[in-house]
């Protein structure tokens, strides 16, 4: 039982050292670079494999959990019948003690009437053996005499024979029955034993088995949260793409954008774009926001400046900066001087 239990602790430690080393290499990527579609899809595969390698090993523990428990099963009808056994050896012996008593008994009846023969014999020569033999009338009267005393006196020696006998039988069966009873006491605390053992075992793999099953669900959920992020990350491109050729096609598309000092030439911007950007980003387009994601001209999110920059969404190109910031203001408030009203009611926009 050992050597399986320290297999099964070392497939759960290595499933559980990879599992860890997964989302560890998880937790260092979205810290940079989360938006990469292409990373993604590796972390999504690394944690896959894994996955793949719990199930295996969940196969294995579960297998040999189910081994234990038929050797629990098993163990305990041995200990039932071992029981049993025990009880119908108790039951002989009373049985056989019972028959001793009596036949004790008859053997001290008959052992007192051959005593109270041969005592009337010699002291009162009264009507026993001996009279009986003096009192013969002539010879063939003593030969009948004497053949029914020996035949009397066969019957009793006999008969005490047999009454000794069955005490030497019943003595043998009272040490058997005895012997019996103490193997059987043997067998029942071995079998104990074994329950005991295989109990333990048994509880070993039931809380590997839980382990086992909590790190598959554990790596499952962190899989399907990665397919959903791809998912969101390939809806996100495909819609910044059909966002720039819908651009491209109605002519809104910006020229190039100069740069006055380190900051962007806002000189093609309307009032309301310029009043946003300004209360923004004062025009930097390397403004960053120290308590979010908000970057740029107009501070957008990392989740808009995917959807509208794609693999671009850190660039300090202010031509690129204000076509995302354009596109944001568009899609969620129409035109500028809406979202203008916005921000100088709420702060925001």
């Amino acid at each position: 039982m050992l050597p399986r239990i320290r297999i099964i602790a070392a497939v759960l430690l290595a499933t559980l050292v990879a599992s860890s080393l997964a989302v560890r290499v998880l937790a260092a990527d979205q810290g940079g670079t989360s938006g990469d579609l292409a990373k993604t899809q590796q972390q999504l595969a690394q944690v896959e494999a894994v996955l793949r390698d719990a199930r295996a090993n969940a196969v294995a523990v579960t297998a040999a959990f189910d081994q234990a428990t038929a050797a629990v099963a098993t163990a305990r009808q041995r200990l039932q019948d071992a029981q049993q056994r025990l009880e119908a050896a108790r039951t002989m012996r009373i049985a056989a003690e019972a028959t001793l008593t009596q036949v004790t008994s008859q053997a001290q009846a008959t052992q007192l009437v051959l005593d109270d023969r041969a005592r009337a014999a010699y002291m009162s020569g009264g009507a026993t053996s001996l009279s009986v033999l003096v009192n013969a009338e002539n010879l063939p009267d003593l030969v009948d005499r004497t053949v029914t005393l020996d035949y009397v006196s066969g019957v009793d020696h006999d008969t005490l024979q047999q009454l000794q006998e069955q005490r030497r039988e019943v003595a043998q069966a009272r040490a058997q029955l005895a012997g019996i009873e103490q193997e059987r006491a043997s067998a029942t605390a071995t079998v104990a034993g074994q329950v005991t053992s295989i109990e333990h075992v048994l509880a070993l793999r039931q809380q590997a088995k839980q382990r086992v099953d909590a790190k598959i669900a554990q790596l499952a959920g962190q899989a399907a949260d990665l397919r959903a992020h791809s998912t969101e990350l390939r809806q996100l491109i495909q819609q910044e793409q059909a966002q720039q050729a819908a651009a491209a096609q109605s002519g809104t598309t910006t020229g190039t954008i100069g740069m006055v000092g380190a900051l962007c030439d806002l000189s093609s911007t309307s009032a309301a774009e310029r009043w946003i950007i300004m209360h923004e980003s004062g025009g930097n387009p390397r403004a960053q926001n120290p308590t979010s994601t908000a970057f740029g001209l107009g501070q957008l999110l990392l989740g808009n400046r995917i959807l509208y920059l794609g693999k671009d969404f850190a660039t300090i190109d202010c031509t690129k900066q204000l076509f995302a910031f354009r596109s944001y203001v568009h899609d969620r408030y129409g035109t500028a001087e809406v979202a203008q009203a916005f921000w100088e009611a709420h702060g925001w926009y």
